[in-house]
């Protein structure tokens, strides 16, 4: 007889698998890493021996491991080793100016702290707190610190706010030209004002201030961090880091190559216009040195169709005015279609998924059709493609179907589909009506468009999978959130939220089938990996307003328990 090493028993298997159902059962058997049956403690009682482990669930739910399909683990790493200026939000009553100060009063008590950092970086601060003329410059960080290089990240990963020194490291100056992606703010001489937009433009900041992108081994440190504090803790066993430096990457081969990950990580070779090419060429000669096992693979390029809100209709008329803009505006797409179609054809080829950042309808439009070109010109019968694209904050009908008819994958983040104050300060730039639109998920659900879920993290800390669940189900902040006060009762939009099986669905099954691990894990079937979560509650009896509060007591991952409340 045959007796498992592990047996979950008194539980509530809750997994919906890749054919439309749910897999159910009370106790799951585990062998050797891997899930020996799943169903009836009455069926499975003859495989539990004296050496068994036994776990009572106490009737609180089970769950496949879960996946977070988007998010940037090594950007937190990065983050957490500086400033943190997460959390602070332009209040009733507030100015830019006043909320400069709140950013600076803390960045001046971390450099006091940390006299010896000849490199002060930070993140989170908030584009949306700076609506009106007011934006931070190189000269409000000069105030606080002038004799060493400060680099401080917006939680969206999108800008860069510096001081000079580190402009004068970096080498731009007024003559240094424009870039063919992002902006350089600059000052009326043309030299730069110390605001730098989008990967062009931050890389020549990230790259040319020598020591900004932590080493290998730093990064081994906070990735070991990462996937207990930030995975793991949320029932997290499945992770595509969506963008990384050379570094990281490494720091992922070198601790998958030595069992230290207790979880599958996805990286991503990032492919810029312009450069899609050259940059395509390196990744396909690259392609495979990287990957160690099932543990850790790159087999995705990840392209930024936008860096805003690309719209096909015109930014608001009043938001135009205010700034001094085109009645036309907006918003400019990265990519020329014909670059577009061939780089991501020829990635298919090459054997890749292409990975689509699009959040306006015009970037969205741009990145279906182009999408739909590239693989019907591709040779790709012996790898259909699992293309994505993430984010999609305002999506056509029209596109949803070209979507669903084609495979195209959507990665949506629950998180953003509530109302709060990320929406309030999008009502200026577009409208009420197209904010109250953002974020769709129901028409995508019932079109069949297949959608996985994932945090973005850090962007929207903490990952809590609870607090992803409660957002697609309500579309309304819950009491953890910073916003809950201010917009507490209020909905975004009016499309009926997704039900229990369709978010947890996004969160399993779905984000293992984007990454091509469907038949290892992402859901509670015989032979595949034992990666479980066991909940404090059931989740099917807690009432909706309060998933939030659920926490995980136990993570597993391939049959060895790695997380315990």
């Amino acid at each position: 007889m045959v007796f498992a090493d592990m047996a979950l028993i008194n539980g509530k298997v809750f997994s919906p698998d890749g054919e439309g159902n749910v897999i159910r059962g009370d106790t799951v058997l585990v062998k050797d890493g891997k899930i020996m049956a799943v169903g009836s403690y009455d069926g499975a009682e003859n495989a539990i021996g004296s050496d068994t482990r036994i776990i009572d669930c106490g009737g609180n739910t089970i769950l496949p491991g879960l996946a977070d399909a988007h998010c940037h683990p090594s950007i937190s790493a990065s983050a957490r080793t500086g400033c943190d200026l997460f959390g602070i939000y332009i209040q009733e009553g507030e100015a830019e100016e006043d909320i400069i100060e709140k950013y600076l009063a803390r960045l001046k008590t971390y450099i006091e702290k940390h006299p010896e950092e000849e490199l002060i970086r930070g993140a989170g601060w908030v584009e949306s707190n700076f609506q009106g003329d007011r934006r931070p410059t190189r000269h409000d960080l000069d105030r606080v610190c002038n004799d060493r290089p400060v680099i401080l990240e917006a939680f969206s990963q999108h800008n860069l706010w510096v001081n000079t020194k580190a402009i004068e490291i970096a080498g731009v100056d007024e003559n240094t030209p424009d870039v063919y992606v992002g902006k350089i703010y600059r000052e009326e001489s043309g030299y730069p004002e110390g605001m730098f937009n989008d990967p062009e433009a931050m890389d020549m900041i990230k790259t040319g201030v020598p020591g900004y992108d932590p080493s290998v081994e730093k990064y081994r440190e906070e990735i070991l961090y990462y996937q207990e504090n930030e995975a793991n803790r949320y029932g997290v066993t499945l992770v595509q880091d969506c963008m990384h430096s050379d570094n990281a990457r490494e720091a992922y081969r070198q601790l998958a190559e030595e069992g230290k990950l207790t979880l599958r990580v996805r990286g991503v070779y990032l492919l810029e216009p312009g450069k899609g090419q050259e940059q395509l060429e390196e990744a396909i000669a690259r392609k495979g040195r990287d990957d160690v096992g099932d543990d850790f693979r790159v087999d995705t390029v990840k392209m930024f169709a936008e860096g805003a809100f690309s719209l096909i209709e015109p930014y608001d008329r009043a938001f135009t005015e205010e700034n001094g803009l085109p009645a036309d505006y907006n918003e400019a797409l990265y990519w020329d279609d014909g670059e577009f179609v061939s780089v991501a054809g020829k990635a298919m080829e090459a054997g890749f998924d292409v990975h689509v950042h699009a959040m306006g309808d015009n970037s969205v439009r741009q990145s279906v059709d182009c999408l739909v070109k590239a693989a019907g010109s591709a040779d790709i019968k012996d790898r259909p493609p699992r293309n994505v694209i993430a984010h999609l904050m305002l999506v056509r009908d029209e596109d949803m179907d070209r979507m669903a008819e084609n495979d195209i994958m959507g990665n949506c983040q629950p998180r953003w589909m509530v109302y709060d104050s990320d929406i309030e300060g999008m009502t200026p730039l577009m409208g009420e009506k197209r904010a109250g639109a953002a974020y769709p998920l129901r028409g995508f659900l019932d079109r069949g468009v297949r959608i996985a879920f994932g945090t973005d993290f850090p962007v929207t800390p903490p990952p809590d999978t609870m607090h992803e669940i409660q957002c697609a189900m309500t579309r309304a902040v819950f009491p953890e959130a910073p916003d809950y006060e201010k917009f507490k009762g209020k909905t975004l939009g009016s499309e009926r939220p997704a039900d229990l099986e369709e978010a947890v669905r996004s969160l399993s099954i779905n984000g293992a089938y984007q990454i091509r691990a469907e038949e290892i894990t992402g859901s509670i079937e015989e032979g595949k990996s034992a990666d479980l979560v066991i909940l404090d509650s059931d989740i099917e009896e807690t009432d909706v307003d309060d998933i939030y509060a659920i926490k995980v007591e136990k993570t597993i991952f391939k049959g060895e328990i790695v997380y315990e409340r």
